[in-house]
């Protein structure tokens, strides 16, 4: 009879472990799953807030106040995607950089949004040093954020260096447009880029992050073949 209980204990909780693995797979493919619609979301709305689509007007503002938000919860995503293949150092920083760098383009945002919609255009001229001085906590936090996102993007490249569903092509735009940005907005520091009349590269970063978003929810036969296996 002992033996019987602690088969049928054994039989128990091998049910409920594999219930749990069940559970934990299809949270992974959830994951993944949103995670690549926010980045796809994400994408569209930095590209829409940053060419400033004059009928859109104060929606320019709140489709960049929700890209950081976005950002965050697709590098979430991408972290369970590239892990179903590897899990490295490079993946879990590239996740950590990019949920620091949603925050911080958030902040930059509403400060950028509360600063201009506080001061009207044709008021800061005449404040001189007080409004540049103002301004330059945004633009601070600009280059803070390109930061972020740039080493963000590196480590992404090489973590896709090696993946199936990648490879050595996308690995080398990652690589290019992030070092590029970084190595841009350190020359152009204290402000970022654009507003030192060089060559700004965030654009194109944004549209490589789409792009992997696309990638990434066109690869879930992948995703349900790498779960099962």
């Amino acid at each position: 009879m002992g033996i019987a209980i602690g088969l049928g204990w054994i039989a128990k909780e091998g049910k409920l472990m594999s219930n749990a693995l069940s559970d934990d797979r299809q949270l992974t493919r959830s994951w993944i799953i949103y995670g690549a619609t926010a980045g796809i979301v994400a994408g569209l709305a930095y590209t829409t807030a940053s060419v400033e689509v004059p009928f859109l007007g104060a929606v320019n503002v709140y489709l960049g106040m929700a890209f950081g938000p976005l950002l965050a919860v697709a590098y979430g995503g991408m972290y369970h995607f590239f892990w179903l293949h590897r899990n490295t150092v490079a993946l879990q920083a590239a996740t950590l950089y990019g949920i620091i760098a949603g925050t911080l383009v958030n902040l930059m945002v509403v400060v950028q949004s509360a600063i201009h919609l506080t001061i009207p255009a044709g008021a800061r001229e005449g404040l001189g040093l007080a409004y540049a001085g103002v301004n330059m906590v945004q633009l601070g936090m600009d280059v803070s954020w390109d930061i972020y996102l740039s080493v963000a993007t590196v480590l992404l490249g090489l973590v896709m260096a090696g993946h199936p569903r990648f490879g050595r092509i996308w690995a080398a735009a990652a690589l290019l447009l992030g070092g590029g940005l970084l190595v841009l907005n350190l020359a152009s520091f204290p402000v970022p880029p654009a507003s030192a009349g060089s060559i700004d590269l965030g654009l194109a970063c944004g549209m490589l992050f789409l792009a992997v978003a696309i990638r990434i929810l066109a690869s879930l036969k992948w995703v349900d073949s790498a779960l099962s296996g």
